[in-house]
């Protein structure tokens, strides 16, 4: 696919993030069918009813999923340096940067969950709900919610994508985009954003769109 020009399709919308994290093994996913999502990686697997758009940045991922993604009905970005001058008609490529926010380009930070952060600003998002980011090994060990990792995660990585997302949040700071981020993430280690309990974040939700409705 022709490198991505930039649009902002989703102006002014709220967009769901889906990161990796254990804390979403038990997720009620029917809840995001009628949002606008972005999944990192796996997340692609849920169907493009669940994750509309997909974003990875980690080739041997890439290489690991290609024929799975190539079948996957939703729409799938990279920032992968190696892949940037790919001729495949369903990968969309922007160019990586190593830290902070672009419009034109898509910030890695260390970590795919950031630079899903990057796509949806560029898109238009308002604002932004992280479901997911965890940030810490499960007690099992384990680190994402599908299990399906080719290598045993390290609780050093996480101090890396913790400090990639402070980079992120200086940029944010900097007045490039104007968007609110919300963590909801219950016992996250990612405190650089308001924090909301999963439950009562779609309890809430479910109340104000009822309330919509009766109006």
């Amino acid at each position: 696919m022709p490198v991505w020009r930039p649009t902002t399709n989703w102006e002014h919308q709220e967009v769901f993030i889906i990161g990796g994290g254990d804390s979403l093994r038990h997720f009620d996913w029917s809840l995001l069918k009628d949002e606008r999502t972005i999944g990192c990686n796996d997340a692609y697997k849920l169907g493009a009813d669940i994750c509309k758009l997909c974003v990875f940045g980690d080739v041997v991922w890439f290489q690991e999923n290609e024929s799975a993604l190539a079948a996957y009905k939703g729409v799938v970005f990279t920032n992968a340096v190696r892949l940037y001058h790919t001729q495949l008609p369903w990968l969309w490529t922007l160019q990586r940067k190593p830290i902070g926010l672009s419009r034109s380009k898509l910030a890695w930070n260390g970590n795919t969950g950031a630079t899903a952060v990057n796509l949806a600003l560029i898109l238009g998002a308002n604002k932004i709900f992280l479901l997911g980011f965890d940030m810490h090994l499960a007690k099992d060990g384990k680190k994402n919610w599908h299990s399906q990792l080719s290598t045993r995660p390290k609780k050093s990585n996480y101090a890396k994508f913790l400090e990639g997302f402070l980079q992120l949040s200086i940029a944010l700071k900097s007045g490039i985009f104007n968007c609110e981020i919300i963590n909801v993430t219950d016992n996250s280690d990612l405190d650089l954003f308001q924090k909301v309990a999963c439950a009562k974040f779609w309890d809430e939700r479910r109340a104000n769109a009822c309330n919509s409705k009766l109006r």
